[in-house]
């Protein structure tokens, strides 16, 4: 009787290269390539959440160190994702409770886009109109504005969901709560988000 092939260590079920465990195991190697594959989602994640970039350099940097410090006491039984967004969404949670957050003045732009494309904005091409630029500008600002209006149980939820596009299931994980909460905040947010955005589009058409 032929013996199942043996799992190639730190590759789950689905194809995720876990790199934690090949890093548990001995690959020196393995936690730079999970910093490569993580830190830029981790950096605008903390990011839109903080809108500050010294502190999403400096978030980034404590997750870091924390996955190093506790991959001695990593279980690969699940996703290494779900675990990454665990420590990262605890990191958060635990900032925000012992500070009151800051002004934010960095660009909305720089996080959908990232720095790179923010600085090509206004050379969209040749079918954009100044106007229509101006307009875009305008829908993105706006957009920024009524994010930093909702609570920061229906921004969390909106930024697992639509940003960084974790399944219910898994934000209900993350952050310790039932499943319908989750819907609950994420159509909330949903509601608000319409709302303000409808209320701003009201404004400028009253002022113009």
């Amino acid at each position: 009787m032929k013996q199942a092939p043996e799992k190639a260590v730190g590759v789950a079920a689905e194809g995720e290269v876990d790199f934690l465990a090949r890093y548990q195991a001995g690959d020196a190697h393995a936690f730079r390539q999970l910093v490569d594959a993580y830190r830029d989602r981790m950096l605008q994640f903390f990011y839109r959440l903080c809108w500050d970039r010294d502190r999403a350099e400096d978030l980034a940097q404590d997750l870091f160190l924390k996955l190093m410090l506790g991959s001695k006491r990593y279980h690969p039984e699940g996703r290494m994702a779900t675990f990454v967004y665990r420590v990262a969404t605890n990191l958060w949670i635990d900032h925000y409770r012992q500070q009151r957050p800051r002004p934010r003045f960095q660009s909305y732009d720089q996080v959908v886009l990232g720095d790179d494309e923010v600085g090509r904005i206004d050379y969209a091409g040749p079918d954009v109109t100044p106007a229509q630029q101006v307009v875009d500008n305008e829908e993105r600002a706006a957009l920024r504005s009524a994010l930093d209006r909702l609570t920061e149980p229906h921004r969390l939820v909106f930024e697992l969901a639509v940003y960084q596009q974790r399944p219910y299931g898994e934000i209900s994980e993350l952050l310790s709560i039932p499943v319908g909460t989750v819907k609950s905040r994420m159509h909330n947010a949903i509601t608000a988000l319409k709302q303000l955005l409808g209320s701003a589009a009201a404004g400028e058409k009253e002022t113009g």
